[in-house]
């Protein structure tokens, strides 16, 4: 999972005009007629709405079509592994713009997911007691896929050398942290001190979303329950763990360790040393991180506040 990203990396290398919206849009839908509504940019894609039916990605660079066209390899195979936990995952197709809209590369569809993300703020009444078990099968679901499921195609496999730590400017974090004068925050930078990485995960790898932030997974805002998880660009074989990390930020760590005790897959001795870890270093990296490209951070603040209020364990 990726916590740190540069100026360098959030860049575009093109120009992305309304009018190649539109014109690409008219490819989507027969009539050529659609309300389009920016959503907004991540660190790959462009996103628009059309219809609030169909959801559109345009690549920012060249090397984000390949994450793309990984994405259209794997749904078929994602869709069906959890289609008995009810949760979504988008169906990803490809279109080539036609030459005269201009725009260099495919373009990534999918039908709209239902649903809000769990980064938002407030959330809806959460039902846990129903939550918490779905998401644990889920997370089981998709790290059972053998890796024969996706031949043809080379996911990458994760690279754990324990340093995962190595090109964070901790000092940098700490002192922005301090300058809060946050009791909370004061905590997680003397942490940040003295932290030291855990032994690296070295059991079999297993297929993880690997990039399974609070805005990437959609919630019910009427069940209290998660709809749809979106954004499977990232996927790779790599350590379990990886794919609980974030979830203290928007669901505790009661729930998280309740999503735990519902897997039911193999957790290795070093599991929850690693994803205490994990967390907390995400959690204040994001938040540093995000200082430079954003004036609305209190969704970040609350994740290393959720983080840092550890009264439960597993």
């Amino acid at each position: 999972m990726n916590t740190v990203h540069s100026s360098d990396l959030w860049s575009s290398d093109h120009e992305l005009t309304s009018l190649q919206v539109s014109e690409v849009a008219r490819q989507v839908i027969e009539d050529g007629e659609g309300k389009i509504v920016y959503l907004g940019s991540g660190w790959r894609n462009d996103v628009y709405s059309l219809n609030n039916q169909w959801i559109m990605r345009f690549p920012r660079r060249k090397d984000v079509v390949p994450k793309l066209e990984k994405e259209v390899h794997i749904s078929p195979v994602l869709a069906q592994v959890v289609a008995d936990t009810g949760i979504l995952i988008p169906d990803v197709k490809l279109i080539t713009p036609k030459v005269s809209v201009g725009f260099p590369y495919p373009v990534g569809i999918y039908p709209m997911l239902k649903g809000v993300p769990a980064a938002i703020n407030p959330k809806p009444e959460m039902n846990w007691p129903q939550l918490v078990p779905n998401f644990g099968a889920f997370l089981s679901a998709i790290h059972s896929i053998p890796t024969t499921s996706f031949e043809g195609f080379n996911l990458p496999i994760q690279q754990l050398d324990g340093t995962d730590d190595s090109n964070l400017e901790k000092e940098e974090i700490a002192a922005y942290l301090r300058s809060q004068n946050t009791k909370f925050l004061d905590e997680a930078a003397e942490w940040l001190d003295y932290c030291k990485p855990p032994m690296p995960f070295s059991e079999d790898f297993c297929f993880v979303h690997n990039d399974l932030t609070p805005e990437n997974i959609l919630l019910d805002s009427e069940r209290g329950i998660v709809a749809g998880v979106i954004d499977w660009e990232d996927g790779a074989f790599g350590d379990p763990v990886t794919d609980f990390v974030t979830l203290p930020f928007w669901m505790g760590w009661e729930n998280t360790f309740k999503v735990c005790d519902s897997y039911s897959l193999h957790i290795d001795d070093e599991f929850f040393e690693r994803l205490e870890y994990k967390s907390k270093l995400a959690s204040v990296s994001w938040l540093y991180y995000e200082v430079k490209r954003s004036d609305d951070l209190s969704s970040y603040f609350s994740y290393v506040k959720n983080v840092w209020n550890r009264n439960y364990s597993p």
